[in-house]
């Protein structure tokens, strides 16, 4: 059964491209194999702000409302900032620095939670290296507000990556530092009628407190005001420290949490005039380093998306993309908050399959606990998709998109839309292909109450020599007419959640 002419692949490996930092030059480099095969990532979007147990962009919101916030923060800003004051004080005695000593990871065990996400059905994994909040978990060369110095006393990132290659997973980290970070943190330094913010604190006020020779501003950047254009010594700083983390880790994939290249025009903060080409820099040194390697960004004109990976951050497509791409989302809110509602593991199930047809990966947010632990929730949701991926892994893990993503009356409209919780029906079909074998899978979205599945994509095509139902004791029957192949399946189904049926030519 033939695929989707126009999905581009990697190119035939010949000698090794040097890469000059020009999109020209970029556009020569392809999204590696290795993550079009892998499908399933797991991601530890995962920090210092987390300690507070609110959800995300805490850092942020704890200082309060303040000139530049915008209306889709308000309701969260107000309920963080409550919390905040109520449980720690004003932000002029307890701000964002002091989170970050009040997180201790005392329980964290990366092994034991590699093992997990492996058995979860994982083939590659993220740690988080920086988020907006300006903190670096690794034994940072430049940043002197990090996880070795300050809070968990430990090299987070090198932990991640030594358990994500010895559980045989390929190791990323996401850096969201940079032009968020600049407009983020201008927060800390704010005032209101108690008083002004910690951000105005400089090194000499912390003589005799817990952060005796640090300075803050190291930490929330220069004092500014939303608008201000970064400074040269702030983009040189940031990446400065993103070659240090990527070197020092072999990173293979790289996720930059912004619309372009950071501080490049289209970018959260654009930089003046020749700031703006440190992106395409770090591009082409990274690729000249780890040819086989992917940074992924979330805005991509068609042209670059062999230079850049694209991102699409809790959006799902609407239909098969021609270049590999990934769906980023958590199983809730992106750090830990109590009393969240978790997505259900037939709701991942779903989202992954839909992905897959389309030509992308998932990865796939766990929130953790300020100790580096998992809740039982969020526990069985990761096990209940690895049994499901035991199962039926075979065929999403090395496959490509079919002819067509799928069938039925279920799908998101537009281009992309906002992730929301989809009911599936029993008419709702997907489908991924063997590259180089006759044999597709057709993933059934929803149990039909009759037993009966019609694949109406298959109205006019040679039937199947074999079609089996995977996991299932009990083999279903077919027949092919004019209006599609007719399957009807046994007494029950024989996982949860999508049934796969694998259609065999050979």
């Amino acid at each position: 059964m033939s695929s989707v002419e126009e999905l581009r692949s990697a190119p035939a490996a010949t000698e090794r491209a040097h890469y000059t930092p020009d999109w020209a030059s970029l556009r020569r480099h392809r999204v590696p194999d290795w993550f079009r095969d892998a499908k399933l990532g797991i991601w530890s979007h995962w920090g210092p702000q987390c300690a507070a147990r609110r959800g995300d962009w805490y850092a942020r919101h704890l200082y309060g409302p303040y000139a530049g916030t915008e209306d889709f923060e308000r309701e969260r800003t107000a309920r963080q900032t409550a919390h905040h004051r109520a449980t720690y004080g004003h932000p002029s005695r307890f701000g964002h620095k002091d989170l970050c000593h009040q997180w201790r990871a005392e329980r964290f065990d990366p092994e034991a939670l590699m093992d997990r996400f492996r058995r979860a059905g994982a083939r590659y994994f993220v740690s988080l290296a920086a988020h907006c909040d300006n903190f670096d978990l690794w034994d940072s060369a430049r940043q002197p507000w990090n996880s070795v110095t300050v809070g968990p006393r430990t090299d987070i990132v090198a932990r991640w990556a030594d358990a994500a290659r010895s559980a045989g997973l390929r190791f990323g980290i996401s850096m969201h530092a940079g032009s968020w970070t600049w407009r983020w943190l201008d927060a800390a330094y704010g005032a209101d009628a108690d008083g002004p913010y910690d951000g105005h604190l400089t090194a000499a006020d912390g003589r005799g407190t817990w952060w005796e020779g640090l300075d803050p501003r190291a930490l929330y950047g220069p004092p500014r005001k939303p608008g201000d254009v970064p400074t040269a010594a702030f983009v040189d700083d940031f990446y400065a420290r993103l070659r240090d983390v990527t070197e020092r880790h072999d990173a293979e994939l790289v996720y930059l949490d912004d619309s372009r290249m950071p501080f490049d025009e289209g970018s959260v903060c654009v930089a003046d005039g020749p700031d703006r080409r440190r992106g395409l820099e770090f591009l082409a040194d990274y690729y000249n380093r780890t040819p086989d390697g992917a940074v992924s960004i979330k805005t991509i004109a068609d042209e670059d998306r062999g230079a850049v990976l694209l991102d699409v951050e809790r959006h799902q497509l609407s239909g098969i993309d021609p270049d590999p791409w990934q769906y980023d989302t958590s199983i809730g809110d992106w750090f830990y908050r109590d009393g969240e509602q978790y997505k259900s593991a037939q709701e991942i199930v779903h989202l992954l399959v839909d992905t897959v047809s389309k030509n992308g990966c998932l990865l796939l947010n766990v929130p953790q606990l300020p100790d580096g632990t998992l809740d039982d929730e969020v526990s069985s949701v990761l096990d209940s998709l690895g049994a499901w991926m035991r199962v039926c892994g075979e065929a999403l893990y090395g496959n490509r998109p079919w002819t067509v993503y799928g069938e039925g009356p279920t799908n998101v409209s537009g281009i992309k839309a906002r992730e929301s919780r989809l009911t599936y029906t029993s008419r709702d079909l997907r489908f991924t292909r063997v590259p180089e074998q006759e044999v597709v899978y057709a993933f059934v979205m929803s149990w039909p109450d009759d037993r009966r599945i019609r694949i109406h994509s298959l109205a006019a095509a040679t039937p199947p020599r074999e079609v089996t139902l995977l996991g299932a004791p009990e083999q279903p029957t077919w027949t092919a007419g004019a209006e599609g192949l007719d399957v009807r399946l046994p007494d029950r189904p024989p996982t949860p959640y999508v049934q796969v049926l694998r259609l065999d030519w050979t």
